[in-house]
């Protein structure tokens, strides 16, 4: 029998990957360690374990996230120059691990765009106005 609190996490883990999920571009696959992995054009903005998500940005802002205490070193490399972690405890912290992981898609969506413009595959989102929010 499951207690509230796994209760909790599994219908967390639910809202946030249908949230993340419905993101233009966003396509989901089944990862590695029991995971759910979001990806965009084909590469990984993140993704999301029964109880943690494992979220990828540039290594300055991964520090000024870690520093700013919003997430964590990343659980199994530490050390990794861009990885993250951030533990998730209970509904309460839905919003927060949705807030990360829309950090790294702008990032992913600004390099698509940068990197492809004139192609009709990158997502038409603008990513300074929903950064100067």
């Amino acid at each position: 029998m499951e207690n509230k609190d796994t209760q909790e996490r599994g219908t967390s883990r639910e809202q946030i990957t249908e949230l993340v999920s419905s993101w233009p571009g966003i396509t989901v696959d089944e990862g590695r360690f029991n995971s759910t992995s979001f990806k965009l054009a084909g590469r990984e903005i993140g993704h999301l374990h029964p109880r943690l998500a494992d979220i990828d940005y540039p290594q300055s802002l991964r520090n000024q996230l870690i520093a700013d205490g919003l997430t964590e070193q990343h659980h199994a490399v530490p050390e990794h120059p861009n990885a993250t972690t951030f533990h998730i405890e209970s509904a309460d912290d839905i919003d927060h691990v949705v807030w990360l992981f829309r950090l790294s898609y702008l990032i992913h969506v600004a390099i698509q765009q940068e990197v492809g413009k004139g192609k009709s595959e990158s997502v038409d989102i603008d990513v300074q106005k929903e950064l100067d929010l």
